[in-house]
């Protein structure tokens, strides 16, 4: 018997919209979907790696659009969604991964600034992209009994575990989760999934001008199962997303992914 080994991108003629796609996991899911035959569109809070992300989507062949701006901010997201939703006839698969990271301070001398503002970038952004994106999902026009869309929100393990002076970070990353958990409820009867990521450690610019090498030496605490991957890269959370972004996953939703190499937080 022989086979067909040339398979067709399995996005191909979707289009999605990746937030905080200026760096790290953004970037390397709205490349993995561009690779799979999606258009893209991506939003960051850096013009320059913006544009920098947009070169690089280009330079594969992929169609991509840009919209600078804080997804945290409703009068800015319900504007991108405007704009996005007059560019493109629909939106399938909307990737929530806009978020920073922890203030590393014990929950007592934290200032509620802090809490304010961590709460607001990796929750509420969340909250405003699903509500005003979700509405225009909604409205896909789809043969009977097809998929309206993927929602994909990028969380954390630690939004399964906390952990001590990571305690404003953890909070926001379990709303996420019991987000995505309400939301996939809600949006089912029209056809739309939506899905959680929760990375474990992950070789990102987050760590700044930290090296693979020396980022796997820190991690003595909650080594990996996987000796040969001490530390993940960007490419294995990117992965994640397109399973979930295909037609694989369209009887899966309301579920939180570990990409973790089986690291111990618990």
């Amino acid at each position: 018997m022989i086979y067909n080994t040339i398979m067709e991108p399995r996005l191909k003629g979707k289009i999605a919209l990746i937030t905080g796609a200026g760096s790290g996991i953004g970037k390397a899911i709205a490349k993995r979907f561009v690779r799979e035959g999606a258009s893209v569109a991506i939003n960051d809070l850096n013009e320059d790696n913006l544009q920098k992300s947009a070169s690089e989507i280009r330079e594969l062949g992929g169609n991509c659009e840009t919209y600078t701006g804080d997804v945290s901010d409703s009068a800015t997201v319900q504007k991108m969604a405007d704009f996005f939703l007059e560019k493109y006839p629909r939106i399938d698969i909307l990737v929530n991964n806009a978020g920073i990271g922890s203030n590393m301070k014990p929950l007592l001398r934290l200032k509620e600034e802090e809490w304010d503002r961590i709460l607001k970038i990796n929750l509420t952004s969340v909250f405003l992209m699903c509500k005003y994106f979700g509405k225009g999902m909604k409205k896909n026009s789809v043969q009977e009994n097809q998929m309206r869309g993927k929602i994909i929100n990028i969380a954390s393990m630690r939004g399964k575990r906390g952990r001590a002076n990571f305690g404003d970070y953890s909070a926001s990353k379990f709303g996420v989760i019991g987000l995505t958990q309400s939301l996939a409820l809600e949006l089912g009867k029209y056809n739309i999934t939506v899905n959680a990521i929760c990375p474990g450690l992950i070789h990102t610019p987050i760590y700044g001008n930290t090296d693979y090498d020396s980022l796997a030496s820190l991690n003595q605490q909650y080594p990996t199962a996987l000796k040969n991957k001490p530390v993940g890269l960007a490419e294995d959370v990117a992965g994640t997303a397109f399973h979930i972004a295909s037609s694989d996953a369209d009887w899966i939703t309301g579920q939180s992914f570990a990409v973790s190499g089986g690291q111990n937080f618990f």
